[in-house]
């Protein structure tokens, strides 16, 4: 809506409010009026009904008493002449036109009657009343569903004898007749048990609306429980009637009042608001984003003030326009493209034909969270813009660069016909071999990288933004969660992704339905082939998909960080299996894997030794195998952790040597008992003689340290005979034995007290494995 048109309307609207207000007024006072007028008349009618009702119950009296005087009545009362008795009364109400006439006995027994719905020898209601009361009392009562006024007086000969009842119907023809004397509408009714009941009423039909009259309600009776009610009323709109028509002359005038003041004001609109209409036309042309648009108004009022701020107004926004497309787009940190601008920019990019094959890489650096909370924000803000400036130059990018979270970048490039992707991605992680320099101090920064290439999405999907940055994400998890700093997008990724996240979804009802198994894999002592434990295994037994191993499952576990959970339900379970053979006299050492999250778990050390006290289980016999990863995040606090866990008593080994990050340093502070060698050190034994260097190297180091050495991942004698002859202590694999469950390990166990000792082949010569492999590749 324009100015003009407003400040006409608002004027109208005034005008329009004072001319209702006025008719409002006169419309009130004339139904205030017309209300006392109906008032007064229901009053009048009020009495004039109570008049004629009295009028009848006169009548009536006159005429009963004259029946009951009658010699020849008394004579058949007294000798209960019944049809006489009938034609008697009969005859009296025909004579005064009374519809209903009743002899009833002292008792209020009927002994006779004329237009009564009572039977002779039943009880008639209104007798009963009159035995207790004056003579000839007026009374309204409902018999079989009509109105009666009636009045009741003694047959005396000379003491009573009998009541006499005689009564006029209050039906449609008196209601009309008292509406006739009375000039209003009468409605009469009565309530019982079944409700409200109208018996007659001189209401037109047409008539509805309670709120269109005025009634006055008059109460006739209240005999055995049943309400007679007489109401009055007045149309009000009739009573309105005659003020009819001085409404329909002031809505005229003001009809006619708002019609020419709608011309003046709309004259005198336009005259004001003509200058305002080019300064409007000017805001329409910068709203635009026509932001040069010249403003024509020249006036030395308050209007030129306004078209001089509007000019100036109009400066600033195309400033502050610029400003906010730049925040739209722009990571303000790195001066980097957002996610939003990315992925128009790829999507442009993407949709040109002749564009070579377009690789999208998605960037994540490792643990920069450490790098805010030991060096501060500021420091980690200078990283992330080096990284930024290191991005820009690797080649074929230029400016397809994003920053899209805290820690993660994505890029996208088209490759040149011939061009290995990984080639691209090795780039990438070659602009972080150096490191990066703030304040004078160098820090290394570790990259992960997913890749994708545009003709590797999944086929029938356009390769999308979305798309292509969701196969990048998948890539870069898969090359998180296998250790590896690349990883290339694969069509196997797709289903897999699929099928993870559906397990995801299940473990948490495999742990509260039960779903999980322990397996035990028996640990052999090589020197007496005895047997020295076993570890705990765990396995799901998935309602559709069958027995799952850990890998189906616990690494996504990890990442979710619902593993802490798994492991709680994993450590109560093995302690309460071997507490139950402990007690059976089988004392048997188990190990249980504790992964790298549950080492930031406050409440391991404390829910290890409430479930050892629980379930009654020597601490001794309890071995907690941990990774080397473990240690990476927060050395400290993992160490604190496990010098907790040795002093309960445990036994602590560690899993997986030679694969983790850590250095040799953590070995030697940490509490442990033992350290198993990866199986992978442990298969290649017979096929790559340097592998037997490392183990070599890896059990004297073990031994040096007064830890004992455990090899998994035993297939065959030969593996067994060469891990013996390198001094080995412990042995693993599915040579001795596969993974069991609990009865089927029992059983086993009960037939494997002593394991026979693998014989050392006689052409082994343990110095050609060598000595020239340094513990530094450890």
């Amino acid at each position: 809506m324009s100015l003009r048109t407003r400040i006409a309307v608002t004027f109208l609207l005034l005008l329009s409010a004072v001319l209702a207000a006025a008719l409002a007024v006169v419309s009130a006072a004339n139904r205030a009026n017309a209300e006392r007028e109906v008032n007064r008349q229901l009053d009048v009618g009020a009495s004039v009904f109570s008049r004629l009702l009295e009028s009848n119950r006169s009548l009536l009296t006159q005429a009963a008493q004259a029946v009951a005087a009658d010699f020849g009545f008394r004579e058949a009362v007294a000798v209960r002449d019944v049809p006489t008795l009938e034609s008697a009364l009969e005859n009296a109400g025909d004579r005064v036109g009374a519809q209903l006439v009743v002899l009833t006995s002292l008792d209020g027994k009927v002994m006779a009657a004329y237009g009564s719905s009572a039977v002779v020898g039943s009880r008639f209601a209104a007798a009963s009343g009159a035995s207790a009361g004056a003579d000839a009392p007026v009374r309204v009562i409902v018999d079989a569903g009509r109105v009666f006024q009636l009045v009741t007086v003694a047959v005396k000969s000379p003491l009573p004898v009998a009541w006499i009842s005689m009564g006029f119907a209050l039906d449609d023809r008196a209601t009309r007749e008292l509406a006739s004397v009375t000039g209003l509408d009468v409605t009469l009714a009565y309530r019982g048990a079944d409700g409200l009941r109208t018996v007659s009423s001189s209401l037109p039909a047409r008539e509805s609306g309670a709120a269109e009259r005025v009634s006055r309600r008059i109460a006739l009776s209240d005999l055995g429980g049943v309400e007679v009610t007489a109401t009055l009323s007045r149309s009000l709109r009739a009573a309105l009637a005659p003020f009819a028509r001085l409404t329909e002359v002031l809505v005229f005038i003001a009809v006619f009042s708002v019609a020419a003041f709608a011309w003046a004001a709309f004259w005198l609109a336009r005259t004001i608001t003509r200058p305002v209409q080019a300064l409007t036309q000017a805001v329409d042309r910068i709203r635009g984003g026509d932001y040069g648009a010249p403003l024509d108004v020249r006036r030395p009022d308050e209007l030129g003030v306004l078209a001089d701020g509007l000019q100036h107004m109009q400066a600033a926004v195309q400033n502050r326009d610029r400003s906010i497309r730049r925040l739209a787009y722009e990571d303000p940190l790195t001066s980097l493209m957002n996610r939003t601008a990315f992925a128009e920019q790829l999507a442009a990019a993407l949709r040109d034909p002749a564009a070579p094959p377009m690789a999208v890489a998605m960037i994540n650096l490792q643990r920069f969270q450490r790098i805010n909370e030991h060096l501060g924000y500021s420091v980690g803000d200078a990283v992330l813009i080096r990284v930024a400036a290191r991005l820009r130059a690797v080649p074929w990018i230029g400016s397809g660069v994003a920053r899209l979270a805290a820690d993660q970048f994505a890029a996208y490039a088209p490759l040149p016909p011939g061009t290995d992707p990984e080639t691209w991605g090795r780039a990438l992680l070659a602009a972080f071999s150096e490191p990066v320099v703030v304040e004078n101090q160098p820090i290394d920064i570790n990259t992960t990288v997913g890749l994708v290439v545009a003709t590797s999405v999944p086929q029938g999907v356009p390769p999308s933004p979305d798309e292509l940055l969701r196969c990048a994400e998948l890539a870069l998890v898969r090359a998180r969660r296998d250790k590896r700093d690349l990883c290339l997008y694969g069509e196997s990724l797709r289903p897999a992704a699929r099928d993870q996240l559906s397990l995801l979804g299940e473990l948490r009802r495999a742990v509260d339905g039960d779903e999980l198994r322990l397996h035990y894999q028996p640990k052999i002592e090589l020197a007496t082939g005895r047997v020295a434990g076993a570890e705990v295994l765990l396995r799901w037994q998935h309602p559709t998909r069958g027995l799952l191993g850990p890998g189906a499952f616990v690494p996504f576990a990890e990442q979710t960080g619902f593993i802490r959970r798994i492991t709680r339900w994993t450590l109560d379970r093995a302690v309460a299996q071997g507490a139950e053979w402990y007690r059976s006299g089988c004392a048997l050492s188990l190990a249980v894997n504790i992964s790298a999250e549950d080492l930031g778990d406050l409440g391991l050390l404390q829910r290890v030794a409430h479930s050892l006290s629980r379930h009654q289980l020597p601490p001794s016999l309890l071995t907690l195998e941990i990774t080397e990863s473990g240690f990476i995040d927060d050395p400290d606090r993992a160490l604190k952790l496990l010098e907790g866990l040795a002093a309960l008593g445990l036994n602590l080994s560690v899993d997986d040597f030679g694969t983790g990050y850590s250095s040799l340093s953590h070995l030697a502070r940490m509490p442990v008992h033992e350290m198993k060698i990866d199986r992978s050190f442990v298969v290649g034994l017979q096929s790559q003689g340097e592998y037997a260097a490392v183990v070599r190297s890896a059990i004297d180091m073990g031994h040096s340290l007064g830890l004992k050495v455990v090899a998994e991942g035993i297939e065959d004698a030969a593996s067994a005979a060469m891990l013996k002859s390198l001094g080995c202590d412990v042995a693993q694999g599915y040579f001795y034995a596969k993974p069991m469950a609990p009865d089927d390990f029992a059983q086993w166990l009960k037939g494997q007290i002593r394991i026979p000792v693998i014989a050392v082949p006689r052409n082994f010569n343990i110095d050609d494995v060598g000595d020239s492999m340094s513990l530094a590749v450890l």
